[in-house]
């Protein structure tokens, strides 16, 4: 007899809110609807490259993913640069051993990755035979490959590798009348030496391939006769190749992720395609255009549900955009900056402190000696006059709380060289005076809170350390460096508390990616800025802090919108601001962060504009179910 659960079906979950079980429908009496958490794919934006470089080569997870080669106007006209990623932004990793473009092949993982071939800049065009090995840190040659090759496909390990395909054409032989072009070779590698295996069904230069030495698919690719795309795809065992169910639109410059059962083909354009071992169907597009670029995981056990592009070029722009392939029962919302409320004021040399929503700015110049005394207080979304200075001044050290906060130093404008020790403290209204400091400072790195602060370096104070404990200023430690420029950066919770990056040498001078934290008593060197700037707009703690913009070149109006994220450990690439400017006003959490003013290209030569930051944050993906 069948019993009750088996008659009346399986009670659905009434729950106050939303559960995480995937597919489990549910009743959710605080929103009083039928929900469901479902499972989705999507690419979505993340942290740019360091430099750009368009139509090189890749390899490894999503979370750590090597990248190198390509053409750059960063290096121009093509590069050796690699990069590394670590799930949340880009850093330098050691040069290729070869310059050049054409998808080089590449196979393997971050820490064991394998290069093989690539092409010399125009007008020579000369195909190469390198091979490279990574170990995480830095490239060693091995021995040649049998033939030099671009376009190569690249499948497998470091030490189980297959290369397929390519092109050997030279620039100077665009007709191919020695019947040189592209090939249907199979190359091999056991880590050290190259052999040849059965070849291709077809011609073919940069198809996609995924998988290991022994269990490989392959996907489009370059056509031997006019360089147009095919829809060819086979599979590998590791002897011979098999054809199979076609791409379902042929193209060349391809993209590949995932295993011999599971795999994803992308670009060139926002194209992707799905293979599920026996077919090829659409799935979700890229967000950027373009083709070439830098993919991994050519043999990834997660197969179609995770991938990451790179580094792709679009005409003669190499744009620094990576986007990342995933399938999961959250939605990701990546990190990003977004329009706030503009400044009254376009002044440069402010700076400031807060939160998001309860900011503060101060000061400032709009050059040739001129100063300002204004203040600004920020609500989250518009900037209202508070109470002004008692004297104008910018470049001013500054530490708080809206409403409990203090600036000290600053220049007073003309004649040059007019700073100041003066220490000033902020009640939400009107400022007061404070002890002096030990010394003048401007120009300096800052932060703390009213009772307990710090500043460092600076214009007049070049490697001096000031602390403050909520009643008298003394000079500590000097730091291991002479830095100016450094308004508007600095992280740190108190006078023992405070990182450093960037700023300018002035003895040679020179902008540098330098990177210091402070104890109290010591200083340690960190691992530098992902590149050198002065003038960052520096949020956060010492141990997650964002640092925006800057200046890249001593004397010049060269001013970025790069951003860089520090986790404690290692500076890496981050999500852009979105006009370059240096020298403003800060203030926020790692998550929460806040910008304003500065001097940029435009708009106005002093930016007025607002951009606050949002850190990624995850959701769990909940469908409301229609009911009648």
């Amino acid at each position: 007899m069948a019993t009750y659960k088996e008659l009346h079906g399986i009670a659905v979950q009434d729950v106050s809110s939303d559960p995480t079980t995937t597919g489990e429908l549910f009743y959710n009496s605080t929103t009083d609807s039928f929900r469901a958490v479902i499972q989705s794919s999507a690419w979505f934006a993340q942290s740019p490259t360091t430099t750009q470089h368009g139509d090189g080569a890749g390899c490894g997870p999503t979370t750590t993913c090597v990248i190198w080669g390509g053409y750059s106007p960063d290096a121009p006209p093509v590069t050796n640069a690699t990069e590394e990623f670590n799930g949340t932004g880009w850093t330098n990793g050691g040069n290729y051993p070869f310059s050049g473009f054409g998808a080089t092949g590449a196979a393997g993982t971050l820490t064991a990755a394998l290069g093989m071939g690539g092409r010399n800049a125009p007008p020579a065009g000369t195909s190469s035979n390198v091979t490279a090995e990574y170990d995480g840190t830095s490239w060693t040659t091995g021995n040649n490959t049998p033939d030099a090759r671009y376009g190569l496909a690249g499948i497998g390990s470091q030490t189980a590798a297959v290369g397929f395909g390519g092109n050997n054409r030279a620039d100077a032989a665009p007709s191919n009348p020695d019947g040189s072009g592209t090939r249907n070779d199979t190359f091999e590698y056991d880590g050290t030496n190259w052999t040849t295996g059965n070849n291709y069904p077809i011609s073919v230069s940069t198809a996609g391939s995924c998988g290991s030495q022994t269990a490989a698919v392959s996907g489009g690719g370059g056509d031997r006769t006019d360089g147009s795309g095919v829809n060819t795809s086979c599979t590998y065992d590791g002897t011979n190749w098999t054809a199979v169910s076609n791409i379902n639109t042929a193209r060349g410059a391809v993209r590949q992720s995932g295993n011999q059962t599971s795999a994803l083909l992308f670009g060139p354009g926002t194209q992707t395609e799905s293979w599920d071992g026996s077919s090829w169907t659409t799935a979700p597009s890229l967000a950027g255009g373009g083709y070439g670029g830098s993919s991994g995981h050519n043999n990834n056990p997660a197969g179609s549900t995770s991938a990451l592009l790179a580094a792709r070029r679009d005409g003669s722009n190499y744009p620094k955009n990576t986007e990342e392939f995933a399938t999961s029962t959250t939605v990701t919302t990546p990190s990003a900056f977004a329009s706030g409320g503009n400044s009254s004021n376009a002044y440069y040399n402010r700076n400031g402190y807060g939160t998001q929503t309860a900011g503060l700015m101060f000061g400032g110049t709009t050059g040739g000696g001129v100063v300002y005394n204004k203040t600004e207080e920020y609500d989250g979304s518009s900037w209202t006059a508070g109470g002004n200075l008692p004297s104008a001044r910018s470049s001013m050290g500054a530490a708080g709380t809206q409403t409990a906060g203090m600036a000290n130093g600053g220049y007073l404008g003309n004649p040059p060289g007019a700073y100041t020790d003066q220490s000033l403290s902020y009640d939400g209204s009107s400022w007061s005076s404070l002890p002096t400091m030990a010394t003048t400072f401007s120009a300096g790195a800052s932060n703390g809170v009213l009772t307990s602060a710090i500043v460092s370096n600076g214009s007049a104070d070049l490697d001096g350390v000031q602390q403050y404990n909520g009643s008298s200023w003394t000079s500590a430690s000097n730091a291991p460096f002479s830095k100016n420029g450094l308004t508007g950066s600095g992280v740190g919770a108190n006078e023992d508390d405070l990182l450093v990056a960037g700023g300018t040498e002035p003895a040679s001078p020179a902008i540098v990616a330098t990177s210091h934290i402070y104890n109290g008593s010591s200083w340690t060197a960190t691992n530098n800025l992902v590149v050198a700037r002065e003038g960052q707009f520096q949020f956060g703690t010492t141990s997650s802090a964002i640092g925006a913009g800057g200046n890249k070149t001593v004397g010049t109006g060269d001013k970025q919108t790069n951003a860089m994220v520090w986790d404690g450990t290692t500076w890496a690439t981050s999500p852009s601001l979105s006009i370059g400017r240096s020298s403003g006003a800060r203030g926020g959490t790692f998550s929460a962060g806040l910008v304003c003013g500065g001097y940029p290209y435009s708009p106005s030569p002093h930016a007025i504009s607002t951009e606050e930051f949002t850190g990624e944050t995850t959701a769990v993906n909940v469908k409301t179910v229609t009911t009648s």
